[in-house]
């Protein structure tokens, strides 16, 4: 079953300027890499080019100029037609999509290593002020 139009709209409206995911992070926010992040946090879904153009807020003439070499490298693939509207989705088989979706959560493994050190040495020093406060007091 699909979803309307408007739901997909409001759901999917954080692809707009400004979401910085790990995608968008390594590759820059290029129309490409903005179709790619809509696909890859949505595997399972299919959409119009319409539905496309309006979760990213992206120009008729940029989707359209975009959508050709995703398909053709294998990325996106064509699943139906409804009346003159095509549906795309993500191409799960992929070997390019399976490759982006390692690198995807390789970078957010390392990140998230970075984040966990930060805060383990700033808690090492927040001990060491406290530390250094009671010897000071006493």
């Amino acid at each position: 079953m699909r979803q309307s139009s408007m739901v997909k709209a409001e759901k999917h409206s954080m692809y707009r300027e400004g979401r910085r995911s790990i995608l968008l992070m390594l590759f820059g926010s290029n129309p490409k890499t903005r179709v790619l992040d809509l696909f890859l946090d949505n595997p399972l879904f299919e959409f119009t080019r319409s539905e496309i153009m309006e979760s990213l807020g992206m120009a008729k003439i940029t989707l359209y100029k975009t959508l050709p070499g995703l398909e053709s490298s294998g990325v996106i693939v064509e699943t139906r037609k409804i009346g003159k509207a095509s549906l795309f989705r993500l191409n799960g088989d992929s070997e390019v999509v399976k490759d982006l979706e390692r690198v995807v959560r390789s970078y957010a493994r390392t990140l998230a290593d970075v984040e966990n050190r930060e805060n383990s040495v700033a808690g090492l020093m927040v001990s060491e002020v406290k530390t250094v406060k009671s010897v000071a007091a006493s």
